[in-house]
């Protein structure tokens, strides 16, 4: 048996909305409202999360909120396991885990701390969408559907709605628009949720969950593009949240060079020369795209919006094995050690190559 949820008044970016009584999850009638539970493996804050199970009510939003702010160290991640509940309690969800800066997770735990494999469907898709970072694994199951009236269903020729019933409809379908893209997520999701019949859900395949950005890690990279520049040609790879690039390219008066533009608000010149001379451990070359390049042959400058290391290349032909900077295993201290720069190997060497080959002015 399924029931039918009554979405009632919220103000949603500055707009009120009157949600009609629509059946929006797959929920039996006795589900157990969302619980959480603050899981911790032992280790670094790597491995610790909030695992939330059960189905989304009206106060589960301000219930999360309340669980996270009486933890003393709560964890950067929450892990979802719920086949659905109230759609205007799981955008509150999702937004209040935008607010906190959380990435989000489909899946369940063991008793032993272990992450095992889970459902996320109906209005709990939506708040896994307010995930800062968002990781979707082979085995999860993420899904999405239509929103209808059980009458409708019963009798699909009956004259059921009236004009208020369809505005509100309008206004329910814009809310969802209009939250989906404030994620940064592609609209699309919500036509294709449509696609599914009124008993049915709409299942993310991976190749949906990376062309929606349903999928998101804000710090990994785009693959690699070619831009024009003052005569010639720059490679760029764009992190995924844009705060940082990967350039390559080749000027007529200084040669060919590599760089880091780090645009974030964690961008830190003292860190980054640290990284770049090796503080106490002295690095004696770097290792750029598999060339290695004297520490003397690097500059870091600031400007207004960005730090920037750039690295001189040499003439030759270069081996380009990879697109990454600062590997642990070169011998950099470990706070260089970071994933803020391992760009992509889409498209890598041969939009190197040509920028390297067309110099700019």
């Amino acid at each position: 048996m399924w029931v039918a949820l009554g979405l009632g008044m919220r103000t949603v970016y500055g707009v009120v909305l009157l949600a009609i009584l629509l059946a929006w999850c797959l929920v039996p009638a006795s589900a157990a409202s969302m619980k959480f539970e603050n899981i911790s493996t032992g280790g670094n804050h790597c491995c610790w999360w909030i695992q939330a199970d059960g189905e989304i009510v009206a106060n589960t939003p301000e219930a999360f909120e309340t669980f996270y702010r009486s933890l003393k160290y709560p964890p950067g991640a929450i892990r979802l396991n719920s086949l659905g509940g109230n759609l205007t309690a799981g955008i509150a969800l999702g937004e209040k885990i935008r607010a906190l800066g959380l990435s989000t997770e489909v899946g369940s735990t063991q008793g032993n701390a272990e992450k095992t494999q889970g459902i996320c469907a109906s209005a709990c898709a939506y708040a896994f969408l307010g995930g800062k970072a968002r990781v979707l694994e082979d085995s999860a199951r993420l899904g999405f559907h239509r929103f209808y009236s059980p009458l409708a269903v019963d009798n699909a020729k009956a004259k059921l709605f009236s004009g208020e019933d369809l505005d509100n409809t309008q206004k329910l379908l814009a809310l969802l628009l209009l939250y989906t893209i404030s994620m940064g997520v592609d609209a699309r999701i919500v036509v294709l949720a449509t696609t599914a019949g009124h008993d049915e859900v709409y299942w993310v395949t991976q190749k949906d969950a990376q062309e929606l950005r349903i999928a998101f890690t804000p710090m990994g990279y785009k693959p690699w593009r070619i831009e024009t520049y003052r005569g010639g040609a720059l490679a760029v790879s764009d992190s995924n949240d844009g705060l940082r690039s990967i350039v390559a390219g080749c000027s007529a008066r200084g040669g060919r060079y590599a760089a880091i533009v780090d645009r974030s608000a964690e961008a830190d010149p003292q860190w980054l020369e640290q990284c770049r001379t090796g503080g106490m451990r002295e690095i004696h070359a770097h290792d750029v795209f598999g060339t290695e390049v004297d520490p003397n042959q690097t500059r870091l400058t600031r400007s207004s919006d960005a730090v920037v290391l750039r690295f001189a290349l040499p003439q030759g032909t270069l081996p380009l094995s990879h697109p990454e900077f600062f590997s642990f295993e070169r011998g950099y201290p470990m706070a260089c050690s970071t994933n803020r720069y391992l760009s992509s190997p889409d498209n890598f060497q041969a939009s190197v190559q040509l920028a390297l080959r067309n110099c700019h002015n």
